[in-house]
């Protein structure tokens, strides 16, 4: 196999550079098989790699009459390709395939790069190029899968099919809307392959991936939703157009909504919590303070007393989601890590003519501290964020349970956690808000806007934790203050007694609101629409 060969020789900060990771034989011959079933005469790869999809081509048609173009960067990767005994109706070019103007295919096969579009060196020529082509604005930060998915839908010929591993994830993320609407609007998607065994089947995937398959031939019809459940499945299926389990009307995929809940719940029986609104209603999850430079940021007790730097430059915060340990945070467990010379402080600079902190940061700017990213782009380099001590603290990334911090402290955080200040509705709620976080019903709720990023490990951005339901005022009537005031309690010596007490209250609102007819604004949200 020639990629065993590569990964053994390539070091893996290459391969994470290019956003490298192979595609599985079955799945490319799935794959494959979609992009013939059109017939085609002229077939292009824009991230041709070592070539598994031009291989499983020739096995479906062995005459080799198509065209095959095949694009691909990497002078590594270039290296391993053997061309003897392939035929001369083969191109693959040495090119970067968002530069190239590649003319129109009738069939399109990819497995793009995963990275993000920031690192793509020639982001800045090469995104407006093709936000003309599409006639659509593309937002920065997008995954380049992305960008790669979007030029290749304008360059399939009508009546072509294609086929495209991206990231799952794309489906829940703001720079996916305009490829979804593109996806819906030309009525492009005919079908989602989802992998429910997915380590089994992309073992060194990176992040949790999908199957698109598209094609050009302007139909309104369903969407077919597939999941695969075994490896030794992909063999049996000859025709993966009559391979699934669920459909969707497009107009129950809205492209500005997340479509990992709408797909999800075609597979659960769970209906939307009647009642329930969105966690925004009490207030707003925000990111954590991004220094730009959190070793210097970062403090610790013998940092602070080795510079001298006074309690009026400094504050109190968690720099790192492994410095706390339960899901209750208090000022004896701050003392506890500061007394241990763990970073629980951090470099708030309010006195500008103290002459210990002039000296702090002096060295700072020795270190070149201040020439990084984020800190050359602020006015005073070394100023952070003004922020509050959040009362709910929410990881980032999670494996498993959700980590969902109650903070009793008054420190801040770093972009470990994100924030939870309430608004005026919230205030009174803050320890049922955390009762529910914490109870394996929320979760589960929760976990519906995560995005996914292989081998269990799930992500949330500020705005998906906004978006999520929790009960409504008038549901979080039926906990009592007290009752909330005791999960908390439990939880600093007894987290799994403290869970089963949070189940127990929010089981209360879930059995009431069971009896309870639908209002509008569930069903709406059920729909979709």
């Amino acid at each position: 196999m020639r990629e065993s060969k590569y990964i053994d020789e390539t070091p893996l900060n290459h391969r994470k550079n290019y956003g490298q990771f192979f595609t599985p034989i079955p799945v490319a011959r799935l794959m494959a098989k979609w992009v013939m079933k059109g017939d085609p005469k002229t077939i292009l790869d824009p991230a041709f790699g070592l070539g598994v999809f031009y291989d499983e081509i020739i096995k479906i048609n062995p005459n080799n009459q198509i065209m095959f173009t095949g694009y691909e960067i990497d002078n590594h990767i270039m290296a391993y390709l053997n061309h003897n005994g392939r035929s001369p109706n083969l191109r693959v070019k040495n090119n970067d395939y968002l530069e190239a103007e590649v003319g129109s295919f009738d069939g399109i096969i990819c497995n793009p790069p995963y990275m993000r579009f920031q690192k793509f060196l020639k982001r800045h020529d090469v995104l407006p190029k093709i936000e003309e082509k599409i006639g659509k604005k593309l937002i920065g930060y997008a995954n380049i899968s992305s960008v790669f998915l979007v030029k290749s839908l304008k360059e399939l010929k009508v009546n072509g099919n294609l086929a495209y591993i991206m990231p799952f994830e794309f489906f829940n993320t703001g720079y996916g809307k305009e490829i979804k609407k593109c996806l819906l609007e030309n009525h492009l998607l005919k079908q989602i392959i989802i992998f429910s065994n997915e380590k089994e089947i992309f073992p060194d995937a990176t992040t949790t991936v999908c199957v698109l398959l598209c094609k050009n031939d302007g139909k309104d019809e369903a969407i077919k939703i597939t999941v695969i459940k075994a490896n030794e499945e992909i063999d049996k299926i000859s025709d993966v157009s009559n391979f699934y389990q669920r459909e969707i009307i497009p107009s129950d995929l809205p492209y500005n909504k997340k479509w990992t809940p709408l797909i999800l719940s075609l597979f659960s029986e769970q209906k939307s919590p009647n009642g329930f609104c969105k966690v925004s209603l009490y207030g707003m999850f925000t990111r954590g303070i991004a220094t730009g430079a959190n070793d210097f940021f970062a403090l610790t007790k013998s940092k602070i007393e080795k510079w001298k730097l006074d309690d009026n430059n400094i504050c109190k915060c968690i720099t790192k989601s492994s410095q706390i340990r339960k899901a209750v945070f208090t000022e004896h467990d701050f003392n506890r890590l500061y007394n241990a010379n763990k970073p629980v402080h951090c470099l708030d600079v309010r006195d500008h003519e103290n002459q210990q902190i002039r000296k702090y940061i002096n060295e700072g700017e020795k270190l070149g501290y201040h020439e990084r990213y984020l800190t050359k782009t602020r006015n005073t380099w070394y100023k952070i964020e003004n922020r509050k001590p959040a009362p709910i603290l929410f990881g980032v990334f999670n494996r498993g349970r959700l980590k969902v911090i109650r903070n009793l402290t008054t420190a801040i955080n770093f972009t470990c956690f994100h924030s939870f200040y309430p608004n005026m509705f919230g205030q009174q709620l803050v320890n049922k808000l955390f009762v529910y976080l914490l109870s394996d019903i929320g979760q589960k709720i929760i976990k519906t806007n995560k995005r996914s990023y292989g081998d269990g490990l799930d992500k949330f951005e500020p705005g998906d934790l906004n978006d999520s339901l929790c009960p409504s005022q008038k549901q979080f009537e039926m906990i009592d203050d007290e009752d909330a005031e005791k999960v908390i309690d439990l939880a600093k010596i007894d987290e799994e007694t403290a869970i089963q007490w949070s189940n127990n209250l929010i089981e209360k609102i879930m059995n009431a609101q069971q009896c309870a007819p639908p209002d509008r604004y569930s069903a709406a949200l059920h729909s979709g629409r």
